[in-house]
């Protein structure tokens, strides 16, 4: 019944259209000399490549650059003048900032900023070289590509474009290097730059039903919300039957081996020893028929995906990007993050909330929820431990006091020799311990002991921070609260995903 449903409803995505998709992005990041030989003959190599790459490419290209005197200007501008949203990392304040300008460059850098759809501070601490050093790494890393206008030369200092530039080749990121005096072109893992858009998980989860969500009404936080309800929906789809089936092979198991004994004392034993025989291969098949391993990996897929898009809705009205988790964790869930982070920051209809009003909501119809939940999941394991305990310890004394009253000698063995009844009551023996087996084996099977611990675990855990939550007063304590309960609700995520993943179920 499960793999007809969940079949159908793969099927019926093959070859339809979503009207719920993330959108592909591509961003590309720039690193380059802030003195130019030819600043204008910079610009015409900036302005053309990026001309080229947005037209040539169906996903959204957007740029991340620093706003430094220089080539970073340039490419932020570059980016302006053709319409490519553009982020912008400052690596210090902008008060501080401000420093390493002339009048004319800080206005050029001023506007740029106004025009971006984010400016983030990337350095705290250290000297104005590690801030840029920082601030560069940080492009890299919020990056697929890597545009670089570099003269060939080592760096000078820390922070340097040839030391960027290293970093990025050894992660084994495409560059686009445009020498800085020749404007001559020369690419790094050139062979990786076809496949930048390539993304399976994204078409994957895209392609997924809509399960009768509504398209949005509009971008950001309206698509997000509907790719996170549609996406939540589909994991409801493939919800937690792997464990219940897992149960199934174990059950046919006991029942092939009580057959088997029924064989022994009842008239037509070849019948009932082809059951038994029977069921012991469909036990030996089940695994495979019911496709455990196949639901369990579209589950944990769906899940992850849907619980790192709350995770960032939750976080939405806050001012700046929150990298909770980065594609280093879920590396299948990059384009899936790049996406999203890029909604937060083109939602031209964000507004951030007040402290007040982002802690009420939060506090209420978040941290609140996830201990209510938590409770009720530990309630739910210890109830279901507590019952399949009870079910093993009853049929073994009930085993127990029929083996004892058959062999203590209450019954005539020579009287029940004849008895018909007689020769059932081993097989019912029999039948209880297996009972009292396939119970045992449901505590192990559905992780009873371990859940129950675990989710109680995170209930005080959250329970704790709650207080601290709702007794700061200023809006980044709140924040940094608040991002420390999403990278712990993602990390035990992480750590469920592979235990789903890679649990001892049986494999196809």
């Amino acid at each position: 019944m499960m793999a007809r449903r969940g079949g159908s409803l793969l099927q019926g995505q093959k070859g339809a259209y979503s009207n719920i998709r993330l959108p592909a992005v591509l961003p590309i990041g720039f690193t380059g000399h802030r003195r130019l030989p030819d600043e204008a003959a910079s610009r015409a190599v900036l302005h053309e490549f990026l001309r080229a790459y947005k037209a040539s490419t169906p996903a959204i290209v957007y740029g991340v650059s620093s706003a430094a005197a220089g080539g970073d200007l340039l490419f932020a501008e570059s980016c302006l003048e053709l319409g490519i949203p553009l982020r912008i990392l400052l690596p210090m304040p902008a008060e501080e900032f401000r420093d390493d300008f002339d009048p004319e460059g800080w206005s050029r850098a001023q506007g740029v900023m106004v025009r971006a759809i984010s400016v983030e501070v990337t350095g705290e601490g250290g000297d104005r070289p590690e801030r840029y050093y920082e601030c560069g790494i940080r492009t890299v890393q919020q990056s697929r590509l890597l545009v670089a206008l570099w003269d060939g030369e080592d760096a000078r200092g820390r922070g340097g474009t040839a030391e960027i530039v290293d970093f990025a080749d050894k992660v084994g990121r495409p560059v686009v290097c445009f020498h800085s005096q020749t404007g001559a072109r020369r690419d790094l893992h050139a062979d990786r730059m076809a496949r930048l858009l390539d993304d399976p998980e994204l078409d994957f989860l895209n392609r997924l039903p809509d399960a009768g969500v509504p398209p949005p009404s509009g971008p950001g936080l309206r698509l997000a919300r509907a790719w996170f309800d549609k996406i939540d929906a589909n994991a409801n789809h493939f919800a937690p039957r792997s464990r219940k089936l897992a149960t199934v092979p174990v059950t046919w198991t006991a029942a092939a081996a009580l057959f088997s004994g029924v064989a022994a004392r009842a008239p037509g034993a070849t019948l009932w020893m082809g059951l038994s025989a029977a069921m012991g291969v469909v036990a030996a098949v089940l695994p495979s028929l019911l496709r455990l391993d196949h639901w369990q990996r579209l589950w944990a897929r769906t899940r992850t995906a849907a619980e790192v898009c709350r995770s960032m809705i939750a976080l939405w009205p806050t001012p700046g990007d929150y990298d909770l988790i980065g594609p280093e964790a879920i590396p299948e869930l990059s384009g899936v993050l790049l996406s999203l982070n890029f909604l937060h920051s083109s939602d031209a209809a964000r507004s951030e909330v007040s402290l007040e009003e982002f802690r009420k909501e939060y506090s209420e119809k978040r941290l609140q929820n996830q201990i209510d939940y938590f409770d009720g999941k530990s309630a739910e394991s210890e109830r279901d431990g507590n019952r399949f305990r009870l079910l093993t310890w009853t049929s073994s004394g009930l085993a127990l006091l029929v083996a004892a009253w058959w062999f203590s000698g209450r019954l005539d063995p020579a009287g029940l020799h004849h008895h018909a009844a007689a020769r059932w009551i081993p097989l019912l023996i029999s039948a209880l311990f297996q009972v009292a087996t396939v119970a045992g084996a449901m505590v192990v099977i559905r992780d009873c002991d371990r859940r129950q611990r675990r989710f109680r675990e995170l209930e005080l855990w959250l329970s704790n921070w709650k207080p601290q939550f709702e007794a700061l007063h200023t809006l980044r304590s709140v924040l940094e609260i608040a991002a420390r309960i999403e990278r712990a609700l993602l990390v035990e995520l992480l750590e469920w995903r592979s235990l789903m993943r890679h649990a001892k179920l049986p494999r196809k």
